[in-house]
């Protein structure tokens, strides 16, 4: 009877210890943190929808994260974003001036301001790739609104 006892605690001592290696958070398991600042606002009304791409089909569709915060009286808007795995990310931004919660568009050329990281001037409609940063650790980046 003892030496099953002894089969069984050392069965499970075993089992957890394999157990806890398999599930053992891998070291990059790191999140991190960025903060966005928001430049160049002309009109202080409505909210900015600051949405965070991780790749293509997130830049051109549904944001992989987003973030909504009215626009600020005076001065810069900061949103920030916690808990990010590392990777490449893009910062897309509209101004919802009419409270309908997407971005208006006239004809096929944007009526509310918007703004994207790495672009300070558009030459047609930006790329993932052209926006996109490496966030490997606390990052702080910068985007300046723009009207056409």
């Amino acid at each position: 009877m003892k030496s099953i006892l002894f089969t069984l605690v050392l069965l499970v001592a075993v089992l957890t210890q394999s157990f806890a290696r398999t599930t053992a958070a891998p070291a990059d398991s790191a999140t991190h943190k960025l903060t966005v600042t928001v430049t160049g606002i002309v009109q202080r009304s409505g909210k900015f929808y600051v949405g965070l791409a991780t790749d293509d089909k997130t830049f051109s569709g549904k944001s992989a994260v987003t973030q909504t915060i009215d626009v600020p009286a005076t001065g810069d808007a900061v949103v920030t974003f916690s808990d990010l795995k590392p990777g490449k990310y893009a910062v897309r931004i509209f101004q919802d001036m009419n409270d309908n919660k997407t971005m208006d568009f006239s004809g096929q050329m944007p009526a509310e301001p918007f703004g994207f990281s790495n672009v300070t001037m558009l030459m047609g409609p930006p790329t993932f790739d052209q926006c996109a940063f490496t966030l490997d650790g606390n990052k702080a980046v910068q985007v300046s609104m723009m009207e056409l």
